[in-house]
């Protein structure tokens, strides 16, 4: 068993900083707000920064991934374990304040914030350990934790778990939605890998879930479970490792002026030479290289961080986007004439627009009832992203993404992948979870029925 220990010296300082803060603005009182909230959350052992306009820190502590929506939470709460956890619930039930759980703030439509103001957010930057037990093959790894830690720190152990490759994503929100990533076709996604978790639940309690104790949960939790039924604050994972075998994974990326693909395989170089012989033929590349690399120099590489110490320590780099995502199922492919209507908007949209497109397939496609993501006949997944500079342009350039979708939408499958979320998705219900979207429903009515947890397209009650 290794346990490991994560508050290094950056958060144990900037914990200090905020413990501080607190302390200046409960003097400060310059903020209305019920004084029973206040009263009672400051029980939590971690720091509680509220709201208020002369606090500079207080905005600077909004992870800002998606600057096109913007939202003002009530007070932010610092998480530092399972009972501050417990804490701050309680203290939203009894002040009648809606909670929602933050792990790395990279919600399309900031739903880490609540989709809207005046929530109370419970931040899981620290509660982020990892203990690793090498006999189970098996990691318990924190929610609060982003994965470049987490690949770092199973590296160092000898295994991994498949996810995606965005080191400042937080695994909580990413695991529970699916978790797709290039190493997926081989060993599934992150949600596939999860054996156990501890959720808070609106009552303040720990639950156990797992494939026995609390099964309709688990169920709910692994695709659907990003923030509707309680707070995942621990998920045990299976680990990968530590030999790879054969496999391939692809991403393609196209916009008006360049195509682009990535990938890796999954074994020794010989047998990739092999897999590859076909795909190399088909396309006659100029030029042909194959680089042996560690599982972790794979994701330093394939997230194009500039070196190991922005993978392990990432940042978020701000901007304003939206995007939309769709799936293209085994058998079908895109036909000759979407292909030309996805050429035709990359060449003709205003803002600048990238196409995407994942290749699933292989473990992606396992499925055996026990999870509540749903899109396992795949063949690729297509994320479709409009960026844009300025604030001005929030309105064009959402607005013409999203009459983009509802054309593309017709020459692809009817699903949409629930961690790229959408705000202005038209039927998300069924283009997320399709056919178990009533049994997701009755599984919260009987864990949150009084809908606590909850953000503009969670899973509702009724």
């Amino acid at each position: 068993m290794k346990l490991i220990k994560q508050l290094d010296v950056i958060l144990l300082l900037l914990w200090c900083i905020l413990s501080l803060n607190f302390i200046e603005n409960i003097n400060s009182g310059i903020i209305s707000r019920p004084h029973n909230l206040s009263l009672c959350l400051s029980l939590i052992e971690g720091p509680v920064i509220y709201q208020n306009p002369n606090d500079t820190l207080f905005q600077s502590l909004i992870i800002d991934q998606n600057i096109r929506v913007n939202y003002t939470p009530m007070v932010l709460v610092f998480a530092i374990d399972n009972k501050d956890v417990q804490k701050a619930v309680k203290c939203a039930v009894k002040s009648k304040i809606d909670i929602v759980p933050q792990s790395g703030g990279h919600s399309y439509e900031k739903y880490g914030l609540g989709g809207r103001d005046n929530v109370i957010v419970l931040d899981l930057t620290f509660v982020n350990g990892i203990t690793i037990n090498s006999e189970t093959k098996t990691a318990k790894i924190g929610a609060g934790n982003r994965l470049g830690n987490v690949y770092n720190q199973l590296n160092q152990a000898g295994f991994f778990i498949p996810a995606g490759l965005c080191p400042s994503v937080g695994i909580g929100g990413h695991a529970l939605g699916g978790g797709f990533g290039y190493y997926s076709r081989k060993y599934g996604l992150a949600c596939d890998n999860i054996i156990s978790m501890e959720m808070v639940n609106v009552t303040g309690d720990i639950l156990q879930v797992d494939s026995i104790k609390n099964f309709d949960l688990y169920f709910a939790l692994r695709g659907a479970g990003g923030g509707s039924y309680g707070i995942v604050t621990v998920s045990t994972f299976n680990e990968v490792g530590p030999s790879l075998d054969d496999g391939i994974a692809l991403k393609m990326k196209l916009n008006k002026s360049s195509l682009s693909i990535t990938g890796l395989y999954l074994g020794p170089r010989i047998e990739a030479l092999n897999a590859m012989e076909g795909f190399i033929n088909a396309s006659n590349p100029i030029s042909k290289k194959f680089i042996p690399q560690t599982f972790f120099e794979s994701v330093e590489k394939l997230s194009k961080q500039s070196n190991k110490y922005y993978v392990v320590n990432p940042k978020h780099n701000p901007n304003f986007f939206k995007a939309k995502s769709f799936f293209v199922n085994n058998g079908e492919g895109l036909t000759q004439q979407a292909i030309k209507v996805l050429v035709d908007f990359l060449n003709n949209a205003t803002c600048a627009v990238l196409a995407s497109f994942d290749l699933f397939g292989g473990a992606v496609n396992f499925y055996d009832n026990s999870s509540s993501f749903i899109h396992r006949d795949a063949l690729y997944c297509i994320q479709i992203e409009s960026d844009w500079d300025t604030k001005e342009d929030n309105t064009k350039c959402t607005d013409e993404i999203n009459r983009f979708g509802k054309i593309f939408q017709l020459f692809t499958s009817y699903e949409s992948y629930q961690d790229f979320i959408d705000r202005d998705l038209d039927d998300w219900q069924t283009r997320y979870y399709g056919g178990i979207f009533e049994r997701l429903v009755n599984i919260k009515r009987k864990y949150d029925p009084k809908n606590l947890f909850n953000f503009p397209q969670s899973i509702p009650i009724g």
